[in-house]
């Protein structure tokens, strides 16, 4: 959450922490608690952390969404896109973890985009800044992943420099 060198610290601690307990056998749930309870005590020195996982059943075609302060995700079927929001807080500014949770069936050729709040805050134009992704992709005509990856990433740096103009 933020950015810079502090924000960087948090990321990296909750994912550290979060490939540990899952590595050693904790399911999602706890170690998002054991997450957040870490974060929360060293709130103090503001210690916070958006929380976005997606974990894929490959045999079952479904995943499954945790969401802990984070900006939505996308899933974009040809023209179509739908969008999974959660509203709640980052890991660690509550003593109880905000988690919320989805499951997803995915139909053949969805595209899973997951970005960050950069890239949403970039466009000053609109209010509704999920509204103008949701737009955006569904614009885009192709189902090359790297490509709209590129096509999002422009869009959210021209933005960036009409900004500041």
């Amino acid at each position: 959450m933020g950015s810079g060198e502090n924000a960087r610290k948090a990321s990296k601690t909750a994912i550290n922490m979060l490939s540990k307990l899952f590595g050693t056998g904790f399911n999602k749930e706890t170690s998002l608690e054991l997450i957040n309870s870490s974060m929360y005590a060293n709130l103090k020195e503001d210690t916070f952390a958006t929380l976005d996982i997606a974990i894929f059943d490959l045999y079952e075609g479904s995943m499954e969404f945790m969401k802990n302060g984070a900006c939505p995700t996308f899933i974009k079927n040809k023209r179509k896109v739908d969008v999974v929001k959660a509203v709640s807080l980052p890991a660690g500014i509550l003593d109880e973890a905000d988690l919320v949770i989805y499951d997803k069936d995915l139909k053949d050729n969805d595209i899973v985009i997951m970005c960050t709040d950069g890239v949403l805050e970039s466009n000053a134009e609109y209010e509704n800044k999920e509204l103008w992704v949701k737009n955006l992709l569904e614009e885009i005509d192709t189902d090359n992943v790297q490509r709209i990856a590129n096509i999002l990433l422009a869009q959210a740096k021209e933005n960036e420099n009409r900004n500041f103009k």
